[in-house]
């Protein structure tokens, strides 16, 4: 690989939720200490939307890390399935490890409450993380979602017990997702929180870039100005898209032993990209620049 050529200690654009790499503009930020708060409060939950790679997953990455330290209070976190409301209620029953599984919605909704309320005196909270809910499109499955805050969990060992919501349900996915939430009105009134990621603005993928160089040990100035602006054009603040474009031009530079990527190979990598992705280059891309197609 390139990492030698360009004195890296780590590969600084893949594609997978390290923390390490994490990046926080503001609205990241934000959108983290809200959802902690949520979890803190033992609220009864909230949606977290944006265009995919727009780092959704990178967010609940770090909120598991927070969770890690947060011994009453387990954390669960899958991706929605496709399929009915008996899907995602078995998701769930096995993220509890309630056996049988149960075989109806009925039987589920009974087997979660006893979970929580009889069978598990160690139980006090739990934060159902359901990523990828934009692939719920039943709506029976989102009236599932709205009787689980209805489940109650009370505080072991207290004087005076009080009662909690026993679970805080987090969704997150696509903006679509969030129009989905407001066909539910009932299910709405209950999520206190609903926060969208944007794409990164220019100044913010010049420094998404560098920060994840820095990290891995680089030069931050690996690509130069243009070609940072370049990167910008050619992903619209994207960090998914970043990744594969930076990813490449690194390649492309060792190929070619510049000593610096320039604009003329991120503009490579664009065209590379898009050509994986199956669309037609920008118009307004040149050619690339050994004339290749």
């Amino acid at each position: 690989m390139y990492l030698e050529y360009w004195n890296l200690k780590h590969e600084p654009f893949q594609n997978v939720t390290d923390i390490r790499f994490a990046y926080l503009s503001d609205q990241h930020r934000e959108g983290l200490a809200r959802l902690v708060y949520l979890v803190k409060g033992r609220k009864l939950g909230g949606v977290l939307v944006g265009p995919f790679g727009v780092g959704k997953s990178m967010v609940l990455e770090l909120l598991a890390e927070y969770m890690a330290d947060q011994p009453q209070t387990r954390f669960f976190r899958f991706d929605a399935l496709p399929g009915g409301v008996m899907v995602l209620a078995k998701q769930i029953a096995e993220q509890l490890k309630i056996v049988p599984l149960p075989s109806n919605v009925a039987e589920s909704l009974t087997a979660i409450r006893q979970y929580c309320q009889e069978g598990r005196p160690a139980f006090h909270h739990a934060v159902l993380m359901i990523d990828e809910a934009q692939m719920i499109r039943d709506s029976d499955a989102f009236d599932f979602i709205h009787l689980l805050t209805n489940i109650r969990t009370s505080e072991k060992g207290a004087s005076e017990p009080r009662e909690y919501p026993a679970f805080t349900v987090i969704l997150s996915g696509h903006n679509r997702l969030a129009n989905d939430i407001r066909s539910h009105e009932s299910l709405q009134q209950r999520l206190q929180l609903l926060w969208q990621l944007e794409p990164l603005s220019e100044n913010q993928t010049f420094q998404y870039v560098q920060h994840r160089i820095h990290v891995a040990g680089g030069d931050i100035w690996i690509f130069d100005e243009a070609a940072l602006a370049e990167v910008y054009r050619g992903s619209q603040g994207l960090p998914r898209v970043i990744n594969n474009i930076c990813d490449i031009a690194l390649l492309l530079g060792q190929a070619a032993h510049v000593p610096r990527v320039g604009r003329d190979i991120v503009l490579q990598a664009i065209h590379d990209v898009q050509a994986v992705e199956g669309s037609a280059p920008t118009s307004s891309l040149p050619p690339p620049p050994d004339g290749r197609p």
